[in-house]
């Protein structure tokens, strides 16, 4: 059995349009994983960003407290230094 050239284009480009139209499926393919995976990477992302926002209010938060403690720190040495001054020495409590 022979097949006749027009036969035997008919297969050949049938041959490639078949190839062509599953390389453009394969593409279609890779194509939608990966904007699925670019979706993923930026939900990611996001995640991240909130979190490290998070983190920095917390050490802002964390300097603030450190600074109060130190003031009420230095408030207290003062005021007990007033009080050393101003009550007599008679009434101080002497270490035993």
């Amino acid at each position: 059995m022979t097949l006749e050239p027009g036969t035997l284009i008919t297969l050949v480009v049938l041959g490639v349009t078949v190839v062509l139209w599953l390389a453009r499926l394969e593409s279609r393919v890779n194509g939608k994983a990966t904007a699925d995976q670019v979706t993923t990477v930026s939900g990611q992302i996001g995640a991240v960003a909130a979190i490290v926002a998070t983190l920095q209010a917390k050490e802002a938060a964390h300097d603030n407290t450190r600074d109060e403690v130190i003031r009420l720190q230095e408030q207290i040495k003062h005021l007990t230094n007033l009080i050393e001054r101003l009550l007599p020495a008679t009434r101080r409590k002497t270490p035993e």
